[in-house]
Protein backbone atom coordinates (compact mmCIF):
# COMPACT_ATOMS: atom_id res chain seq x y z
CA UNK A 1 0.00 0.00 0.00
CA UNK A 2 1.39 3.12 -1.17
CA UNK A 3 2.00 6.14 1.46
CA UNK A 4 1.05 9.89 1.01
CA UNK A 5 2.39 12.97 2.34
CA UNK A 6 0.70 15.77 3.67
CA UNK A 7 0.57 17.58 0.08
CA UNK A 8 -0.79 14.26 -1.31
CA UNK A 9 1.81 13.21 -3.23
CA UNK A 10 3.14 9.33 -3.14
CA UNK A 11 6.69 8.74 -0.66
CA UNK A 12 9.10 7.31 -2.35
CA UNK A 13 10.70 4.31 -1.20
CA UNK A 14 14.38 4.83 0.30
CA UNK A 15 16.47 3.55 -1.97
CA UNK A 16 18.92 0.59 -1.78
CA UNK A 17 22.47 1.20 -0.46
CA UNK A 18 24.65 -0.34 -3.18
CA UNK A 19 27.54 -2.03 -2.04
CA UNK A 20 31.51 -0.39 -1.62
CA UNK A 21 34.42 -2.14 -1.60
CA UNK A 22 35.95 0.88 0.94
CA UNK A 23 32.50 0.55 2.95
CA UNK A 24 31.07 4.38 3.58
CA UNK A 25 34.98 6.11 3.25
CA UNK A 26 33.80 7.48 0.20
CA UNK A 27 30.93 9.68 1.21
CA UNK A 28 31.05 12.92 3.35
CA UNK A 29 31.58 11.53 7.38
CA UNK A 30 30.68 13.01 10.27
CA UNK A 31 34.03 15.14 10.94
CA UNK A 32 36.92 14.92 13.04
CA UNK A 33 36.55 14.19 16.75
CA UNK A 34 37.96 16.63 19.40
CA UNK A 35 40.31 14.13 20.69
CA UNK A 36 41.53 13.22 17.38
CA UNK A 37 43.57 16.48 16.89
CA UNK A 38 47.17 16.01 18.14
CA UNK A 39 49.07 19.39 19.25
CA UNK A 40 51.74 17.59 21.29
CA UNK A 41 53.19 14.99 19.16
CA UNK A 42 54.84 12.99 21.99
CA UNK A 43 55.16 9.19 22.69
CA UNK A 44 51.65 8.24 24.56
CA UNK A 45 49.96 10.40 22.21
CA UNK A 46 50.89 8.20 18.97
CA UNK A 47 49.45 5.00 20.83
CA UNK A 48 46.19 6.97 21.22
CA UNK A 49 45.86 8.02 18.06
CA UNK A 50 46.77 4.93 16.00
CA UNK A 51 44.60 3.36 18.42
CA UNK A 52 42.02 5.67 17.22
CA UNK A 53 42.65 5.19 13.34
CA UNK A 54 43.16 1.91 13.23
CA UNK A 55 40.45 1.40 11.58
CA UNK A 56 41.10 3.79 8.50
CA UNK A 57 44.53 2.55 8.62
CA UNK A 58 43.87 -1.38 7.56
CA UNK A 59 41.95 0.55 4.87
CA UNK A 60 44.80 2.20 4.08
CA UNK A 61 47.33 -1.18 3.31
CA UNK A 62 44.66 -2.25 1.05
CA UNK A 63 45.36 0.43 -1.10
CA UNK A 64 49.10 0.08 -0.36
CA UNK A 65 48.68 -3.34 -1.64
CA UNK A 66 45.52 -3.50 -4.37
CA UNK A 67 47.34 0.28 -5.78
CA UNK A 68 50.67 -1.71 -6.29
CA UNK A 69 49.24 -5.14 -7.37
CA UNK A 70 51.90 -6.08 -10.17
CA UNK A 71 54.40 -7.07 -7.21
CA UNK A 72 52.21 -10.06 -7.04
CA UNK A 73 53.10 -11.33 -10.18
CA UNK A 74 56.96 -10.49 -9.09
CA UNK A 75 56.68 -12.94 -6.28
CA UNK A 76 55.15 -15.89 -9.11
CA UNK A 77 57.94 -14.90 -11.32
CA UNK A 78 60.78 -15.29 -7.80
CA UNK A 79 58.35 -18.14 -6.70
CA UNK A 80 59.21 -20.12 -10.22
CA UNK A 81 55.43 -20.92 -10.83
CA UNK A 82 54.69 -21.82 -14.00
CA UNK A 83 58.76 -22.47 -14.19
CA UNK A 84 60.05 -25.87 -15.34
CA UNK A 85 61.66 -27.65 -12.29
CA UNK A 86 64.79 -29.45 -12.16
CA UNK A 87 67.99 -30.77 -10.12
CA UNK A 88 71.16 -29.26 -9.64
CA UNK A 89 73.91 -28.79 -6.81
CA UNK A 90 72.65 -25.76 -4.39
CA UNK A 91 76.29 -24.77 -4.02
CA UNK A 92 78.04 -22.41 -6.30
CA UNK A 93 81.08 -23.62 -5.90
CA UNK A 94 80.33 -27.58 -7.02
CA UNK A 95 81.35 -26.84 -10.31
CA UNK A 96 84.89 -25.24 -9.58
CA UNK A 97 85.65 -28.47 -7.39
CA UNK A 98 83.79 -30.73 -10.00
CA UNK A 99 86.52 -29.16 -12.47
CA UNK A 100 89.51 -29.36 -10.72
CA UNK A 101 88.77 -33.05 -10.09
CA UNK A 102 87.83 -33.63 -13.63
CA UNK A 103 91.09 -32.11 -14.88
CA UNK A 104 93.00 -33.17 -12.18
CA UNK A 105 92.04 -36.81 -12.32
CA UNK A 106 92.57 -37.30 -8.83
CA UNK A 107 89.90 -38.41 -6.59
CA UNK A 108 91.27 -37.94 -2.49
CA UNK A 109 89.40 -38.39 0.89
CA UNK A 110 89.79 -34.06 1.09
CA UNK A 111 88.26 -34.23 -2.67
CA UNK A 112 85.97 -36.27 -1.54
CA UNK A 113 84.90 -34.48 1.51
CA UNK A 114 84.57 -31.44 -0.56
CA UNK A 115 81.80 -33.06 -3.14
CA UNK A 116 80.06 -34.36 -0.27
CA UNK A 117 79.39 -30.74 1.64
CA UNK A 118 79.20 -28.96 -1.78
CA UNK A 119 77.42 -31.61 -4.25
CA UNK A 120 73.95 -31.65 -2.31
CA UNK A 121 71.32 -31.55 -4.98
CA UNK A 122 68.47 -28.94 -4.85
CA UNK A 123 65.32 -28.56 -6.93
CA UNK A 124 65.37 -25.31 -8.85
CA UNK A 125 63.10 -23.89 -11.31
CA UNK A 126 64.32 -22.63 -14.75
CA UNK A 127 62.49 -20.18 -16.30
CA UNK A 128 59.79 -20.02 -19.10
CA UNK A 129 58.07 -17.87 -21.11
CA UNK A 130 55.40 -17.50 -18.56
CA UNK A 131 57.52 -16.62 -16.15
CA UNK A 132 59.59 -13.89 -18.57
CA UNK A 133 55.62 -12.48 -18.85
CA UNK A 134 55.53 -12.40 -15.02
CA UNK A 135 58.81 -10.24 -14.84
CA UNK A 136 57.19 -7.84 -17.33
CA UNK A 137 53.73 -7.60 -15.69
CA UNK A 138 56.02 -7.44 -12.31
CA UNK A 139 57.53 -4.41 -13.84
CA UNK A 140 54.50 -2.39 -14.09
CA UNK A 141 55.04 -1.87 -10.35
CA UNK A 142 57.65 0.97 -11.55
CA UNK A 143 54.29 2.93 -12.52
CA UNK A 144 52.16 2.49 -9.49
CA UNK A 145 54.75 2.87 -6.75
CA UNK A 146 55.49 5.97 -6.30
CA UNK A 147 51.89 7.29 -7.49
CA UNK A 148 50.48 4.89 -4.61
CA UNK A 149 52.90 5.93 -2.01
CA UNK A 150 51.60 9.75 -2.50
CA UNK A 151 47.46 9.10 -2.69
CA UNK A 152 48.50 7.13 0.58
CA UNK A 153 51.06 9.41 2.32
CA UNK A 154 48.21 12.17 1.89
CA UNK A 155 45.56 10.00 3.51
CA UNK A 156 47.94 9.59 6.42
CA UNK A 157 49.18 12.95 6.84
CA UNK A 158 45.51 13.81 7.44
CA UNK A 159 45.04 11.12 10.06
CA UNK A 160 47.70 12.53 11.40
CA UNK A 161 46.72 16.22 11.58
CA UNK A 162 43.11 14.92 13.00
CA UNK A 163 41.34 16.63 9.07
CA UNK A 164 38.68 14.66 7.92
CA UNK A 165 39.28 12.13 5.52
CA UNK A 166 37.26 10.54 2.32
CA UNK A 167 39.73 7.49 1.30
CA UNK A 168 38.70 6.67 -2.27
CA UNK A 169 38.39 10.55 -2.96
CA UNK A 170 41.38 11.85 -1.77
CA UNK A 171 43.72 8.78 -3.02
CA UNK A 172 42.52 9.48 -6.32
CA UNK A 173 42.74 13.26 -6.27
CA UNK A 174 46.19 12.81 -4.98
CA UNK A 175 47.41 10.72 -7.69
CA UNK A 176 45.66 13.19 -10.36
CA UNK A 177 47.30 16.20 -8.99
CA UNK A 178 50.67 15.15 -8.64
CA UNK A 179 51.28 12.57 -10.65
CA UNK A 180 54.03 14.22 -12.66
CA UNK A 181 56.31 14.21 -9.65
CA UNK A 182 54.90 10.90 -7.41
CA UNK A 183 55.78 8.60 -10.92
CA UNK A 184 59.14 9.70 -11.43
CA UNK A 185 60.42 10.00 -8.06
CA UNK A 186 58.45 6.03 -7.21
CA UNK A 187 60.77 4.50 -10.18
CA UNK A 188 64.11 6.40 -8.54
CA UNK A 189 63.25 5.24 -4.75
CA UNK A 190 62.78 1.91 -6.59
CA UNK A 191 66.23 1.90 -8.31
CA UNK A 192 67.50 3.79 -4.63
CA UNK A 193 65.95 0.47 -2.45
CA UNK A 194 67.56 -1.77 -5.27
CA UNK A 195 70.74 -0.43 -5.33
CA UNK A 196 70.98 0.38 -1.97
CA UNK A 197 69.88 -3.67 -0.68
CA UNK A 198 72.41 -5.08 -3.22
CA UNK A 199 75.16 -3.29 -2.23
CA UNK A 200 74.99 -3.83 1.46
CA UNK A 201 74.59 -7.18 0.64
CA UNK A 202 77.77 -7.66 -1.51
CA UNK A 203 79.63 -5.53 1.51
CA UNK A 204 78.09 -8.05 3.79
CA UNK A 205 79.73 -11.35 2.15
CA UNK A 206 82.78 -9.88 1.77
CA UNK A 207 82.68 -8.44 5.34
CA UNK A 208 86.51 -8.55 5.47
CA UNK A 209 87.34 -6.69 2.78
CA UNK A 210 84.53 -4.07 2.79
CA UNK A 211 83.81 -3.84 6.34
CA UNK A 212 84.14 0.01 6.22
CA UNK A 213 81.44 0.17 2.97
CA UNK A 214 79.54 -2.15 5.19
CA UNK A 215 78.99 0.65 7.78
CA UNK A 216 78.72 3.21 5.15
CA UNK A 217 75.88 1.79 3.70
CA UNK A 218 74.42 1.32 6.53
CA UNK A 219 74.60 4.99 7.80
CA UNK A 220 73.21 5.80 3.62
CA UNK A 221 70.49 3.62 4.10
CA UNK A 222 69.29 4.32 7.60
CA UNK A 223 69.47 8.56 6.18
CA UNK A 224 67.31 7.50 2.97
CA UNK A 225 64.69 5.96 5.27
CA UNK A 226 64.30 9.21 7.09
CA UNK A 227 64.21 11.00 3.72
CA UNK A 228 61.29 8.92 2.16
CA UNK A 229 58.91 9.89 4.75
CA UNK A 230 59.27 13.69 4.25
CA UNK A 231 59.98 13.54 0.50
CA UNK A 232 56.38 11.93 -0.25
CA UNK A 233 54.72 14.22 2.68
CA UNK A 234 55.95 17.60 1.16
CA UNK A 235 54.91 16.51 -2.22
CA UNK A 236 51.54 15.66 -1.17
CA UNK A 237 51.84 19.71 0.78
CA UNK A 238 53.76 21.90 -1.09
CA UNK A 239 54.32 22.74 -5.04
CA UNK A 240 57.54 23.05 -5.07
CA UNK A 241 59.98 21.01 -7.67
CA UNK A 242 61.14 17.70 -6.82
CA UNK A 243 65.08 18.85 -6.47
CA UNK A 244 63.67 21.09 -3.76
CA UNK A 245 62.01 18.58 -2.33
CA UNK A 246 64.89 16.37 -1.92
CA UNK A 247 66.99 18.91 -0.53
CA UNK A 248 64.71 19.74 2.25
CA UNK A 249 64.15 16.15 3.22
CA UNK A 250 67.60 15.70 3.46
CA UNK A 251 67.76 18.75 5.39
CA UNK A 252 64.93 17.36 7.43
CA UNK A 253 66.55 14.08 7.96
CA UNK A 254 69.34 15.57 10.35
CA UNK A 255 67.15 18.13 12.11
CA UNK A 256 64.23 15.53 13.22
CA UNK A 257 66.94 12.71 13.80
CA UNK A 258 65.87 11.79 17.19
CA UNK A 259 62.62 11.50 16.24
CA UNK A 260 63.68 9.94 12.97
CA UNK A 261 65.72 7.64 14.73
CA UNK A 262 62.82 6.62 16.93
CA UNK A 263 60.58 6.04 13.99
CA UNK A 264 63.09 3.53 12.28
CA UNK A 265 63.54 1.48 15.24
CA UNK A 266 59.42 0.80 15.81
CA UNK A 267 59.20 0.00 12.14
CA UNK A 268 61.79 -2.67 12.17
CA UNK A 269 60.45 -3.78 15.66
CA UNK A 270 57.36 -4.10 13.52
CA UNK A 271 58.79 -5.78 10.62
CA UNK A 272 60.60 -8.23 13.32
CA UNK A 273 57.57 -9.10 14.94
CA UNK A 274 55.73 -9.87 11.86
CA UNK A 275 58.08 -12.02 10.88
CA UNK A 276 57.81 -13.90 14.03
CA UNK A 277 54.25 -14.27 14.08
CA UNK A 278 54.78 -15.61 10.84
CA UNK A 279 57.60 -18.20 11.73
CA UNK A 280 55.20 -19.27 14.61
CA UNK A 281 52.11 -19.28 12.54
CA UNK A 282 52.01 -18.48 8.84
CA UNK A 283 48.41 -17.44 8.52
CA UNK A 284 49.53 -14.70 11.16
CA UNK A 285 51.91 -13.06 9.09
CA UNK A 286 50.29 -12.58 6.23
CA UNK A 287 47.06 -11.71 8.15
CA UNK A 288 49.35 -8.97 9.34
CA UNK A 289 50.91 -7.97 5.86
CA UNK A 290 47.96 -7.63 4.38
CA UNK A 291 46.17 -5.59 7.36
CA UNK A 292 48.52 -3.52 8.93
CA UNK A 293 52.08 -3.70 8.08
CA UNK A 294 52.72 -0.84 5.53
CA UNK A 295 50.18 1.48 6.94
CA UNK A 296 51.46 1.54 10.21
CA UNK A 297 55.14 2.12 8.65
CA UNK A 298 53.95 4.67 6.98
CA UNK A 299 51.74 6.06 10.02
CA UNK A 300 54.87 5.77 12.09
CA UNK A 301 56.77 7.94 9.50
CA UNK A 302 54.58 10.54 9.20
CA UNK A 303 53.69 11.23 13.07
CA UNK A 304 58.10 11.43 13.39
CA UNK A 305 57.94 13.82 9.47
CA UNK A 306 55.08 16.23 9.83
CA UNK A 307 55.93 17.57 13.02
CA UNK A 308 59.25 18.93 11.82
CA UNK A 309 57.74 19.85 8.25
CA UNK A 310 54.63 21.86 10.38
CA UNK A 311 57.25 23.43 12.32
CA UNK A 312 59.45 24.68 9.43
CA UNK A 313 57.43 24.97 6.67
CA UNK A 314 53.84 25.27 7.03
CA UNK A 315 53.71 27.52 10.64
CA UNK A 316 56.21 30.29 8.80
CA UNK A 317 54.18 29.92 5.51
CA UNK A 318 51.02 31.06 7.19
CA UNK A 319 52.62 33.67 9.56
CA UNK A 320 53.98 35.02 7.09
CA UNK A 321 57.82 35.17 8.22
CA UNK A 322 60.70 33.26 7.11
CA UNK A 323 62.82 30.96 9.24
CA UNK A 324 66.53 32.08 8.55
CA UNK A 325 69.02 28.90 7.56
CA UNK A 326 66.28 26.19 7.80
CA UNK A 327 64.59 23.96 4.43
CA UNK A 328 63.94 25.90 1.66
CA UNK A 329 60.18 26.61 1.18
CA UNK A 330 60.25 28.47 -2.12
CA UNK A 331 56.78 30.17 -2.74
CA UNK A 332 55.70 27.57 -0.09
CA UNK A 333 52.21 27.39 -1.44
CA UNK A 334 49.81 24.21 -0.21
CA UNK A 335 48.36 22.06 -2.93
CA UNK A 336 46.46 19.33 -1.07
CA UNK A 337 43.38 18.45 -3.01
CA UNK A 338 40.31 18.87 -1.99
Amino acid sequence: MKEFDEHGEPVKPPKKKKFSLFGGYWRDGKGVKKEDVITDYNFINFFKLYARKFTRLVWVNALYIVGNFPIFFLLLAVAGFFGKAGVAPASEVFPVINGIRVASGEFSPSMSALLGIHGAMATISAPTTATYILWGLGALVLFTFGPVNAGCTYIIKNLVKGEPVFLWQDFKATIKSGWKQSLPFGILDLLMVGLCSFSLYSYYYNYSRYYVLFYCMLIVIMLYSFMRFYIYTIMVTFDISLPKIIKNAAIFSILGFGRNFIMLLGILMLILLTGALGSVFVPLGVISIFMILFSSCAFMGMYAAYPKIKKYMIDPYYSGREEPDEPDEESGSESEPN
